[in-house]
């Protein structure tokens, strides 16, 4: 690293202490480019701004160098959302309300979390539970979506409309919906394959398998493969919890494959593409201006 680089580096670690002690005192610092500023000076100024997303001055002129990392960062956490990882979701939201002066962004950010947590209420909830569970978060959602003063009226309306769509979901889950209740169990499988927690996935996989059980062992009374996977995934299951042991264990399909599998039976099953009807009915879109 040559001495011009190390000087800059140093002198960006410094105004960066400077930025984060005067955030840390409630104040809102703005860092300066003056007509008068050397090279040097500038270059040190800009980097900081990237590094802290402090807002930039320049003239009349107000840049905020991260604003374009915010947008992303929201993309990232609502499309993460749809995927039902609502931790990791939140947590690019977190960063793009920090990384944002844009107030309509922070407003969008605001929903998404409130409806992050809302679709997690509902996909982790018992289905003749989670219209009780969840009715004053849909209550204060659409409270607050009416509240959002740079919203326009037909972005509130296309929130208001998403909001209750999951709702009707929801009501029809309490009523005992089995295509519903199926498609709740394959979001939690999802949600137990990108953790890990492979035992979880197989466990609801087998509640699909009981709950559409009459259709699944016609089909598996034609299908080999179908067929070997069911028993198989019993006895796993039995085995991995103790409800009865299995001295010789058979070869075990991964919980990757025997979604695969379930997916591609429950599409014909109920005579649609299960998954993306899935992924349709749980989950929320962004606004966009026609």
């Amino acid at each position: 690293m040559s001495k011009k680089q190390k000087e800059i580096l140093n002198a960006v670690k410094e105004e960066t202490e400077i930025i984060e002690s005067e955030r840390y005192n409630s104040k809102d610092p703005i860092i300066t480019i003056k007509p008068d500023d050397t090279q040097d000076e500038t270059i040190i100024k800009l980097i900081t701004a990237e590094r802290t997303g402090a807002p930039l001055k320049y003239g009349k002129e107000f840049l905020n160098p991260v604003e374009d990392i915010a947008g992303r960062s929201f993309n990232n956490g609502v499309r993460i959302l749809n995927s039902w990882l609502f931790k990791k979701s939140n947590d690019y939201l977190a960063e793009a309300a920090i990384k944002t002066n844009d107030q309509l962004l922070q407003q969008r950010i605001t929903l998404f979390k409130q409806l992050s947590n809302l679709l997690d209420q509902v996909i982790a909830a018992q289905p003749d539970k989670v219209l009780k569970r969840t009715s004053k978060v849909f209550v204060d959602i659409n409270s607050s979506i009416k509240k959002y003063d740079l919203f326009s009226k037909s972005e509130i309306q296309f929130y208001i409309k998403a909001v209750d769509s999951l709702q009707k979901i929801v009501v029809q889950l309490d009523e005992g919906d089995k295509e519903l209740k199926t498609q709740q169990l394959l979001c939690k499988v999802s949600i137990s394959l990108a953790n890990k927690e492979y035992l979880a996935a197989n466990i609801w996989l087998y509640r699909i398998y009981l709950l559409n059980k009459e259709i699944f062992d016609n089909l598996a009374s034609d299908d080999k493969i179908l067929s070997k996977a069911l028993k198989n995934l019993q006895m796993h299951i039995e085995n991995e919890t103790g409800l009865k042991e299995h001295l010789d264990m058979p070869t075990m399909a991964s919980a990757f494959d025997l979604n695969t599998i379930f997916i591609d039976h429950l599409t014909s099953i109920y005579d649609k593409e299960f998954l993306e009807i899935t992924k349709k009915n749980f989950s929320f879109s962004v606004y966009r201006e026609s």
